[in-house]
């Protein structure tokens, strides 16, 4: 990547943040399964600065066909995919919130991602042994949502009074924060998660809004329900957000590229659409930026600007910035690179309001 500074290019590294994703579901729902798959995909945590990995973690690159090609064009040396972190967390059981199995252990894994990969069992095997001795999908999910429900109530309900002493008095927002608190438990007791809590900005000052997400609640968080489904045998009913064979996926990865092909399999595998769906499921999006170095993906959050997108780069490029270059892949892929991208007017110079779009393709300019 080019970045002008002082009219002298410079090559920088990154200090993004990396987003993650916790495997939750019931013991011998595959979920384990699909994290040893995923590991098998992880890339070494040193390529990724500022990141720390244990046993039960890996950082996985979301796929991207345009990093190849946009490396083709650039002649680039190295290439570096977007990624995310995945968590194997251990099997949740009933009673949970109350210390059954790992109890709080396994809820506060939870606490510590940004997505939960709800992992629920939907085929028929005598030979897998269901921890509730039958397979029913839909009640697997509702005792997942009961517990991390319950979890939630469980800890609103001990910090409440600890709110109520310290906070009133001292704290201006006092009032609304254990209002908020207050409403989220209700929601809870109904056994709903506490974001179908929509709040009216008019009800709550800003700062309690945003003091919400230092609650770090286990059902604000985003849940992608995955459906464990065998392609070839009897499945149950069940209304998921996606669908994967793991156990077909296993086999898949013993194979390569070539057999895959020649059994007519995709090129890109359920595991593959997988990834990607949880990177959508956070909300995230990919700039990409291109040289003789690298061809590299940029993980930002949707709705982000270009200065803010520029500051995933460096802190110092968000204050710093002037104006992006920015062409859209499709334009920079057809065009074959910057030069006649520049000669037909397809290469927009855009300033600090610019919302960055998935797919961009960008050389900032930054100022000294």
């Amino acid at each position: 990547m080019k970045l002008q500074i002082d009219n002298q290019p410079k090559t920088l590294t990154s200090n993004k943040y990396m987003f993650s994703v916790g495997l939750v579901g019931l013991p011998n729902a595959g979920k384990s399964t699909l994290f040893n798959l995923l590991t098998k995909r992880s890339v070494p945590a040193e390529n990724f600065p500022f990141c720390t990995i244990d046993p039960h973690a890996g950082i996985v690159e979301v796929p991207d066909s345009r990093i190849d090609k946009l490396a083709a064009i650039c002649g680039s040396g190295k290439k570096v995919f977007a990624a995310i972190e995945f968590y194997d967390i251990a099997g949740l059981v009933k009673n949970a919130h109350q210390g059954a199995g790992l109890g709080n252990q396994f809820l506060s894994h939870i606490r510590e991602v940004d997505l939960i990969l709800m992992v629920v069992r939907c085929f028929k095997n005598d030979d897998i042994i269901h921890v509730e001795n039958r397979v029913n999908p839909v009640e697997d999910e509702e005792i997942l949502n009961l517990e991390l429900c319950m979890a939630d109530q469980n800890m609103l309900e001990k910090i409440l009074p600890r709110l109520e002493k310290e906070m009133r008095g001292k704290d201006k927002l006092a009032d609304q924060k254990i209002e908020l608190v207050e409403k989220i438990l209700t929601v809870l007791s109904e056994l709903k998660p506490a974001n179908s809590l929509v709040i009216d900005p008019k009800e709550f000052d800003k700062e309690v809004i945003k003091w919400r997400q230092t609650l770090n609640l286990l059902t604000d968080k985003p849940i992608l329900r995955l459906a464990n489904i065998s392609t070839d045998g009897e499945n149950l009913s069940y209304n998921s957000d996606f669908q994967l064979d793991i156990a077909l996926e296993s086999s898949l990865s013993e194979m390569t590229l070539e057999d895959r092909i020649e059994l007519g399999v995709s090129s890109e595998t359920g595991l593959d659409q997988m990834i990607r769906a949880c990177y959508s499921k956070l909300n995230l999006a990919t700039y990409l930026t291109g040289g003789p170095m690298e061809a590299r993906a940029w993980t930002f959050t949707n709705g982000s600007t270009a200065p803010e997108c520029a500051g995933k780069i460096h802190t110092d490029f968000q204050k710093k910035f002037i104006k992006a270059e920015v062409s859209s892949f499709q334009d920079f892929d057809a065009c074959g690179g910057w030069k006649i991208a520049f000669e037909k007017g397809l290469v927009r110079s855009l300033g600090k309001d610019y919302i960055m779009q998935d797919g961009d393709v960008v050389e900032f300019k930054i100022g000294g």
